[in-house]
């Protein structure tokens, strides 16, 4: 009689395990399936917002538009992703940009209106490159930590009815001189051994692939206040990617 009874007990036990565990599989995947919906409905509220983001500094705000959102930008500081505003702590603001995208052309708007007399200039920052003929993802290397030049600040021409960050570059190529043995130690110590091995028989610098890179393009928007007379200057600095 006990072993008939053991026998109950054990094949109840298995029974209400399968069963339990049926259930639990079947709450797991509801779960799955209302996270995947949360999930498309959160990317589908992000394909839908307006392409403009708020760059707020302490005296104004300025409206950048037609931005590709957490695909164009790289915010160096965190940012209110709830309404895309970035506010910045000083006078200065930096982006990443993607590649295959670019800042020229792009719209921006003082929002408060008693900043008239809006001028834009321009400035650029170079470094060198060097290329290889290698197979790989990015056959180029941008010597960061190196000999750079910056450009003088260029007055842009600008619609004041439908402001823009106007393409500027220079004409001539940069006056960064260097010797081909300083080329080389920078390259291996920035780029790596495989890159250095590419240069190092080398003996002449016409015979090394380099090339000038424009690393940065910073631009400077100067307001002045009509009511108090005050001239602010705000700098948008826009880093520039090393593929396309």
């Amino acid at each position: 009689m006990k072993i008939i009874f053991k026998i109950v007990l054990i094949c109840f036990l298995l029974f209400s395990c399968k069963e339990r565990k049926k259930e639990l599989n079947e709450r797991l995947n509801k779960k799955e399936i209302l996270v995947e919906q949360e999930e498309d409905l959160i990317t589908a509220k992000k394909e839908n917002v307006n392409n403009n983001v708020k760059v707020k500094f302490s005296d104004l705000t300025i409206l950048v538009k037609d931005l590709i959102k957490e695909v164009e930008m790289d915010w160096r500081k965190e940012s209110d992703q709830d309404d895309y505003t970035y506010r910045a702590e000083k006078d200065t603001v930096y982006f990443n940009l993607i590649p295959g995208d670019w800042m020229f052309d792009k719209t921006f708007k003082i929002e408060q209106t008693e900043f008239e007399e809006i001028e834009l200039y321009g400035q650029i920052e170079v470094k060198i490159g060097i290329e290889t003929e290698r197979e790989i993802e990015v056959p180029l290397c941008v010597i960061d930590n190196w000999k750079s030049y910056r450009s003088e600040w260029r007055k842009l021409k600008i619609n004041q009815e439908d402001l823009k960050f106007i393409y500027f570059d220079e004409s001539a190529d940069p006056p960064i001189k260097f010797t081909i043995d300083e080329l080389k130690l920078a390259v291996e110590k920035n780029c790596g051994a495989e890159w250095f091995d590419d240069i190092k028989n080398i003996k002449s610098l016409e015979k090394i692939d380099t090339s000038f890179f424009t690393t940065k393009y910073i631009y400077k928007i100067r307001a002045k206040n009509s009511k108090t007379n005050q001239i602010v200057e705000k700098y948008f600095i826009f880093n520039t990617p090393t593929s396309c």
